[in-house]
């Protein structure tokens, strides 16, 4: 119970929230899909058509500010279940130490804290992909119904069923992803042509391309806020373009594709592995990735500190490690704003933070060739010896 005191302080705490934040955007792209089945007509929104339709239904009820209060309550909920149900499995694996220090980083980390004051539904769509991803080997169905729904809500971990297919133990379950995926998506379509009262909505390259030309809009193009690989490249000065979105989502598909290849069907780690790098390259792939996204990088930072801990893994490693998790934890907006910190201290916070996501793969890719290496030394030690003639 004692454990559960962060989150009923930060449950509290959200019965006087006044604000409506992203939540309120989505709600008033939720009437603007009951009332004319065009939500993208909205400058601000970008989301898919079955969150379309989510909101819609959830704009029918209560009022937006009843609403917003709900939602952020859902969040903080979602989030403590998350981590009391992942550190009690920890308990006997790891040390007190280790558990304690882990478990008090993930009660702060500043992407999740950004989700639940954004209000937006990260937490909720990993929550519901987890629980999928969890359930399979026992009930593959379901757990791809599940993934496919976080996937059509909010598309933050697209390519976990990708990663799912390169493997025979999960491919079954990569299936029914990506067709409840895709009939929920076309569920949303068909609600949004049946309040439009025009056939033509149900094209998911019309709605696809308006998502792809907000992304290249004035609201995420450039912005320091925006940290995909795409706005970051706008930053430098290479203006945005199809083109380069489908450039940036290939080098990201390959890099996935390398980091789990070689990865055992058989073993229960390496499933865990494939989660991790979906989670993490998923938020790189797309022309948008806000800084709470981050939130996807918290199963891999959990499970590279466990094979870190359990395998003695170098120093260097640890620091990168370490580093990756403060520069994730430099964002803690909109605390920041609302506190009326200066401007400067906020971009800097942005600039710098951007550089976790990549901080965080490059220990891993190098933890990774490490263990390739000390796998190699151990066979050809342990190999006989071919005597030459």
């Amino acid at each position: 119970m004692a454990l559960a005191i962060p989150f009923a302080i930060l449950l509290a705490g959200a019965s006087w929230i006044s604000y409506t934040a992203d939540f309120g955007l989505a709600y008033q792209a939720g009437v603007e899909a009951w009332n004319s089945g065009r939500p993208q007509r909205l400058l601000t929104w970008t989301g898919t058509p079955f969150y379309a339709l989510v909101m819609a239904l959830i704009s029918r009820g209560p009022s937006i500010g009843i609403a917003s209060r709900l939602f952020m309550g859902v969040d903080i909920v979602v989030w403590g279940a998350l981590v009391s149900v992942v550190w009690d499995r920890l308990r006997d694996r790891v040390s007190s130490r280790f558990w304690w220090v882990t478990w008090v980083a993930a009660v702060v980390f500043a992407p999740a804290i950004q989700t639940i004051f954004w209000l937006q539904p990260n937490l909720i769509v990993l929550a519901i992909a987890l629980f999928g991803f969890a359930m399979i080997g026992r009930r593959d169905r379901a757990g791809g119904i599940l993934i496919g729904l976080s996937i059509a809500l909010k598309p933050i971990i697209v390519l976990l069923p990708l990663a799912m297919l390169l493997r025979r133990t999960t491919r079954g379950s990569a299936a029914w992803t990506i067709g409840s995926a895709a009939v929920l998506t076309f569920a949303g379509l068909g609600f949004l042509a049946w309040r439009a009262g025009d056939i033509a909505v149900l094209n998911p390259f019309d709605y696809l391309s308006g998502f792809l030309g907000k992304g290249r809009g004035p609201i995420a193009a450039c912005v320091p806020e925006n940290y995909s690989p795409v706005a970051t490249l706008c930053r430098l000065g290479l203006e945005p373009s199809t083109a380069i979105t489908v450039a940036v989502a290939a080098v990201v598909v390959l890099v996935g594709w390398l980091l789990v290849r070689d990865l055992r069907d058989d073993s229960a780690e390496s499933s865990w592995v494939v989660l991790a790098a979906g989670c993490l390259l998923s938020a790189m792939l797309g022309p948008i990735d806000w800084a709470s996204y981050g939130v996807l990088m918290a199963p891999l930072f959990l499970l590279l500190a466990y094979q870190f801990w359990r395998d003695k893994a170098p120093a260097p490693l640890w620091i990168t490690l370490g580093l990756a998790y403060l520069l994730a934890e430099l964002v803690w907006d909109p605390l920041e704003s609302l506190a009326q910190a200066p401007v400067p201290v906020v971009v800097f916070s942005y600039s710098a933070g951007q550089f976790s996501q990549y901080a965080l793969l490059f220990v891993w890719v190098r933890w990774r060739l490490l263990r390739r290496e000390s796998t190699d030394s151990r066979r050809s030690v342990t190999s006989p010896s071919i005597p030459q003639p």
